[in-house]
């Protein structure tokens, strides 16, 4: 009996967990170089060097994902008190199928068309600020995004016009059922364009926010698409 415990626990552990590091003096000195070497799994941890700002275009790729209960933790350590920044591209970082994420302690601004394009399942945005967007701050992707956190955060100066706006969060109802959107803990402030959180998600759950200074309406849920 006490065996098969044992087995039971090394089953649920996981035993290959690594943790990488990236910085202008590590091994790897971007992100993106990172995913292209190494294909994270579940438990990995990445320390990204703060006070350093990157270049945008981050892709987090499908194989770079963790598993349910198990994420990949990407996590930037503040140096002097700053977040590493990464700034700049089409979309500054993109989350594409790659479930299982958590994504904690970073500044990140400039993306021409999103700040943050969240394309996978199970994903939280942790302790991060996301400003200085001239279109969408955070855009989830009308296909295959699900599950989505977003806690302990600051969103300012995003969105234009009235199509594009600091937060638009959808889901995939056929590829991802019942996923829900939780936000908490989050200020959203000085909108340049749009609502500062517009929903389309399957379930909302959003609590203990501050929104202000929407250019159009501070909140519009309005379901899912057809």
């Amino acid at each position: 009996m006490r065996q098969a415990a044992w087995l039971l626990l090394l089953m649920s552990t996981p035993l290959f967990a690594a943790t990488y590091q990236v910085g202008p003096s590590r091994t790897y000195t971007t992100l993106n170089a990172l995913f292209a070497a190494v294909n994270l799994g579940g438990g990995d941890i990445v320390e990204v060097d703060g006070g350093v700002v990157y270049g945008g275009g981050v892709v987090v790729p499908q194989a770079d994902g963790g598993v349910v209960g198990n994420p990949v933790v990407i996590r930037g350590i503040a140096v002097g008190g700053q977040r590493p920044a990464i700034v700049g591209a089409a979309n500054t970082v993109e989350f594409r199928q790659s479930d299982h994420l958590v994504f904690d302690g970073f500044d990140i601004s400039g993306g021409t068309s999103r700040c943050i394009l969240q394309g996978a399942h199970d994903v939280t945005v942790r302790n991060s600020v996301i400003h200085d967007c001239p279109a969408h701050g955070i855009l989830g992707t009308d296909q295959l995004s699900g599950s989505f956190t977003l806690e302990y955060s600051e969103i300012y100066n995003a969105g234009n016009g009235t199509n594009q706006h600091p937060l638009y969060i959808q889901s995939d109802e056929i590829a991802h059922p019942g996923s829900v959107f939780r936000m908490q803990y989050c200020y959203v402030h000085n909108g340049n364009g749009g609502n500062l959180l517009k929903s389309r998600h399957e379930r909302n759950e959003i609590y203990y926010n501050w929104f202000e200074g929407a250019a159009y309406h501070e909140l519009e849920l309005i379901g899912p698409d057809e």
